[in-house]
Formats: structure tokens, sequence, C-alpha cells
């Protein structure tokens, strides 16, 4: 539930035509590609599936979005709702905008050096906060499942894979069948997952 393409992502070295593939090895059911700000159309997710010997297998959709203070993973708009989102938004502010439209988000990498949120943590209404990530030390990961109990969020679990071999290195399970990205958004709403 977040992975970076070299398609869209400049720091990601995967390669979107073999991330399936390398998903399906890792045991994974699907994937939702967040490219740091820009979010892919369904019908180009589609057309990635359908050019995979993996036809059935779930890609779904959502962006990264750097805030002033942290970076939040947001799922659930549409594309024109995406091309809303500018630079240089203040976490409250970008928080407030996502889910004003219906949207969740989730805290990425919250503890993450140089890249880590300010005790304004505390305040948002995230959904959730990553706490296990590949690109978290171990340290990092153990600070962000304080702050999750301290303030009362959920957790989630995810790769932030820019390399295909780290692609389900880290993952969340639901707690039923995920097809689309308004099923995501309803798991993720009614808090029926778990992470690894």
């Amino acid at each position: 539930m977040h992975l970076h393409t070299q398609l869209y992502s400049a720091c990601s070295f995967i390669d979107a035509e073999a991330l399936i593939g390398r998903a399906v090895k890792a045991g994974l059911d699907g994937v939702v590609i967040t490219e740091h700000h820009y979010q892919w159309r369904v019908f180009d997710l589609e057309l990635l599936r359908d050019r995979s010997p993996h036809p059935g297998f779930i890609v779904l959709p959502g962006f990264e979005y750097t805030t002033t203070q942290g970076d939040i993973l947001v799922y659930g708009l549409s594309d024109s709702e995406v091309h809303k989102f500018k630079m240089g938004r203040s976490p409250e502010d970008a928080v407030k905008a996502a889910k004003d439209l219906g949207a969740v988000v989730i805290a990425a990498h919250p503890t993450r050096a140089g890249m880590g949120f300010d005790d304004r943590i505390f305040s948002l209404p995230l959904d959730a906060i990553e706490i296990r990530s590949g690109n978290m030390k171990e340290h990092e990961q153990r600070l962000a499942l304080k702050i999750a109990r301290d303030g009362q969020f959920r957790t989630v679990a995810a790769s932030d894979a820019h390399n295909i071999r780290d692609v389900g290195k880290y993952y969340t399970e639901f707690d039923y069948p995920v097809q689309t990205i308004a099923d995501f958004v309803e798991a993720i709403n009614q808090g029926k997952f778990r992470h690894s």
C-alpha cells in the first residue's frame, strides 16, 4: 500500500512492468502504487495489469504528498481532486483537504530521520500511521509504534519499495477482499486490517 515506480517517481528503480510479477512472488494479492505527487489513472493501472501474466492481480491508485512537515499517503481521490494538491501545504491543511474530499490519510514513515513529523502529528485526524516500512530503521519503527500507542492511531506496515527486491518486505492484510479503491477506503475507515 506504499510503493513507487520509476515511471513517475524519480527516486524509484522499480520497472512498473516487473512490479506485478515480483508482488505475486512475494505472496501479495494486490498493491497500491503511491507515486510522489502523482496518482496513476485507473485506466493505466488496468493496462498495466492486463499486460502482466497475472490479470486478476489487484493494482490500485494512491499518492504520497510531502507536506511542510512529513509525508502523507492519500487514498480515494479522483484524478481531478489529486491535481488540487499543490506543493507546500502544512500537514494540517493537507490532511483536512484530503479528508474533506472523502479520502483516507496515513502518515508515511512518520519518524524517518529528516522526513518525520513534529508533535503536531498527535492533533492530525489521521486514519493510521506507518509503523513498519522498508525505509525506516528499527529505532524509527519503535518510535512510530510508541507514537501510535500514545496517539491511539491505527497502524499499518508497507514496503515503501523503491527497489524491486523490497516489494512485499512489509505489508498490511485486510479482513475481507479488497477489489477497488472504494473497498480499500472502506476497510481503512472500518479498521478491518492488520499488519505483518
